[in-house]
């Protein structure tokens, strides 16, 4: 984890990165960010691997990650669903931007 800047009202401007779990819990994994004591709001997140942030929750210094993916072919379009339980993101990584304090 990083702090990398300030806001004019001097919160933390944070850039965390964390591997996936390996074995995906429905509702969503957390991840810490340490440097902080509260999130106020996460500005920008990203999954590796095809996947994609399907929400996120802050409580304290933690965000709950929510992962989906698209469970369709190619040729046809549609929503996202969630990954299955148990599904195997340790191969991926997780990026978070967090302002706080």
């Amino acid at each position: 984890m990083t702090i990398i800047g300030r806001t004019a009202e001097g919160k933390k401007i944070a850039v965390v990165s964390a591997a996936g779990p390996s074995s995906y819990t429905t509702g969503g994994f957390s991840v810490r960010v340490p440097e902080l004591n509260r999130i106020d709001t996460v500005i920008w997140a990203f999954i590796t691997g095809g996947y994609k942030i399907g929400g996120l929750t802050v409580s304290g210094n933690a965000v709950t990650v929510v992962v989906h993916y698209y469970n369709f072919p190619a040729t046809s379009a549609g929503p996202s669903t969630e990954v299955p339980s148990a599904t195997d993101l340790s191969g991926q990584t997780v990026t978070l931007v967090a302002i706080g304090v």
